[in-house]
């Protein structure tokens, strides 16, 4: 697994440039990016290595693949049992909040179904004992507004996903399987 820079220094980073950001629709859809990213690393260290040529697009993970999108990064990773039920579900509702913060021009968080999506998605987050350290981290002594809670729920699910992504190691696939394919 290569790094340009320790992954700590690198998340500082884009948390200082999401705690930037006071409006709900861009901090979405830089959450959503985020985690999108993040999906997409955990499936490239685990799963078995590429067989496009170094310089060519991965065949399963990049542009208009089987694992291009966010919807399949998330389902992958829970299928592959990268990620458990619960944290599955808040991806999805990240992912139901990015489309229309993304592809709609009339996008407004306090109306139905947006509304509901973020109400989800911080009920989902909020119990979790990442998200109370994240808060203690990112928001100590900061009045808690709706912005702020969005953007600790944001920050938590990267800071799942970048743990995860630091912990998993490349599958070494099916020995009874590759038995059978080597006959």
């Amino acid at each position: 697994m290569m790094h340009n820079a320790p992954t700590s220094d690198m998340f500082d980073e884009f948390a200082e440039d999401l705690l930037v950001e006071r409006t709900a629709r861009p901090l979405i859809i830089i959450g959503a990016s985020k985690v999108d990213n993040l999906l997409s690393q955990i499936l490239n260290v685990y799963l078995l290595p590429k067989r496009a040529k170094a310089k060519e697009p991965d065949e399963l993970l990049e542009g208009d693949r089987p694992l291009g999108t966010l919807s399949a990064r998330i389902k992958m990773c829970y299928r592959l049992g990268l990620i458990d039920e619960t944290l599955y579900l808040a991806l999805e509702q990240l992912r139901a909040l990015r489309n229309p913060s993304v592809h709609s021009i009339a996008f407004d968080i306090m109306k139905s179904p947006t509304r509901e999506h973020i109400a989800e998605l911080r009920k989902s987050i909020a119990t979790r004992h990442s998200f109370r350290q994240t808060k203690r981290r990112y928001f100590d002594n900061v009045s808690f507004s709706n912005i702020d809670e969005l953007q600790c729920v944001l920050l938590t699910l990267c800071v799942l996903l970048e743990l995860i992504r630091e912990k998993v190691s490349t599958t070494c696939g099916s020995k009874i399987a590759l038995s059978i394919a080597t006959k």
